[in-house]
């Protein structure tokens, strides 16, 4: 897994939900978001970085740190048993 990696997109998806929180109240008064959809987007961004973080701290499950694997695809042994 590319820790470095990981560690530029956690940062990549803060940077966006700071943006997001200082523009989209704009457009949420002109009328161009609504202010739920805002609400959502910038939660989706920051629920990514916290997911990024969890990864980052070796927290997260195997399957979403196996998900970051840059390496070449290796599949379990069970995958061919049960004929994935």
């Amino acid at each position: 897994m590319n820790l470095e990696l990981i560690k530029e997109l956690k940062q990549e998806c803060q940077r966006e939900a700071s943006l997001r929180k200082n523009v989209y109240p704009k457009l949420v008064a002109s009328g161009q978001k609504s202010d739920e959809e805002a609400k959502r987007q910038i939660y989706l961004m920051q629920l990514a970085a916290a997911c990024f973080d969890k990864i980052i701290q070796g927290k997260a499950p195997e399957v979403q740190q196996t998900l970051f694997n840059t390496g070449e695809f290796q599949a379990h042994k069970s995958m061919y048993e049960h004929g994935y």
